[in-house]
């Protein structure tokens, strides 16, 4: 048995911890079972987000780390989190030395592919034997209609069923993917898994399709991570969307954490105003950070911070009552950028 902080403690040491963010605070205290955590790059998101975990564990709001699926867009995101849940979960906690690690590593902490590899290899084979062994299936680029023709042998005519399913995700034509779901993931099935290949998007796809065609297996997944938790949570596509959806339940715990104006993967299919219609399909509370850490030494970029986003949350009308003097230095080449960045 993990011997854990008591509740009483844990609260002094956030308090601390957090240096009194009531904001901060406010999201890792809260009893809403479906929250949105809205914090930009460097408002300590990441810190509150492990402090969030702990209470949750600590409080018995989650009797079972096990029971937490932590996801991220990313490979790299989903490594950055493993390794401070691992470095910091354990000390808040007050996990003794011998279980250090086994806290943070009963979370399954992942991007989606993974997640819905970690399926496929389970449950992949009530749509194809080949799914079992889906780590020694190679990977292609199903937008790639020239590279499809080549390597499965079929018609130009056959591929772009492929790649235009590929080109609705990035273009999120929800309309599409609903309507051409069963023939790109049936010819997923056929044309790919035969040939001991898959596509990045047939294995969230395929895994949506286990979900829809056998619902024990997706109640079974609902009722194992009643705790969801997404990272970077406004990059997420609109296949890893309707993935998320169908795993929901009435009974899920949500934490959904991101930034509303950052959507670094819009060209690749980041859904525009996902917070919003994730707040109003389930009916979420919604939780804002204010406090830039990263600039809080820097006056001016803390100010120009302040005014980008403040006229991006209402372009129509943009406002700057405070200018932010902050020089800009050209450099002619990188290697002389690299030197002005050491001397400053």
């Amino acid at each position: 048995m993990l011997r854990q902080s008591e509740p009483a403690q844990l609260l002094q040491k956030l308090k601390a911890l957090h240096s009194d963010d009531e904001k901060q605070l406010e999201a890792i205290f809260s009893t809403s079972k479906k929250l949105i955590i809205e914090a930009p790059a460097g408002y300590g998101k990441t810190k509150t987000m492990i402090s969030k975990i702990a209470y949750l564990l600590a409080t018995g709001q989650i009797y079972n780390p096990k029971k937490v699926l932590a996801l991220t867009f990313s490979v790299n995101a989903a490594f950055k989190i493993k390794k401070e849940l691992s470095e910091n979960l354990p000390h808040l906690l007050e996990v003794e030395n011998s279980n250090k690690f086994k806290v943070s590593d009963k979370l399954f902490v992942s991007n989606y592919h993974g997640f819905c590899r970690h399926i496929l290899k389970t449950y992949g084979y009530l749509l194809h034997s080949n799914l079992q062994e889906i780590d020694l299936i190679k990977s292609v680029d199903d937008s790639k209609t020239e590279e499809i023709t080549r390597i499965f042998n079929i018609s130009y005519d056959a591929a772009c069923v492929f790649s235009a399913y590929s080109d609705a995700i990035k273009n999120v034509n929800r309309q599409y993917l609903n309507d051409s779901f069963n023939q790109y993931t049936d010819g997923i099935i056929r044309v790919f898994l035969d040939k001991r290949h898959i596509s990045f998007n047939g294995i969230i796809a395929l895994t949506l399709k286990i979900f829809i065609k056998y619902p024990e297996v997706l109640q079974f997944y609902q009722d194992y991570f009643p705790v969801i938790i997404v990272d970077e949570f406004q990059d997420t596509n609109i296949l890893s969307w309707n993935l998320l959806r169908t795993l929901v339940s009435d009974k899920s715990q949500l934490v959904f954490i991101g930034d509303s104006l950052q959507r670094i993967y819009g060209f690749i299919g980041a859904i525009p105003d996902l917070m919003i219609e994730a707040e109003q399909r389930f009916s979420m509370e919604r939780i804002s950070l204010e406090n830039n850490y990263r600039f809080m030494k820097n006056p001016q970029m803390l100010q120009l911070d302040k005014n980008i986003r403040l006229n991006a949350e209402n372009s129509f009308k943009p406002a700057i009552h405070k200018n932010a003097d902050v020089p800009l230095i050209l450099a002619v080449n990188q290697l002389n950028e690299a030197e002005l960045i050491i001397q400053k």
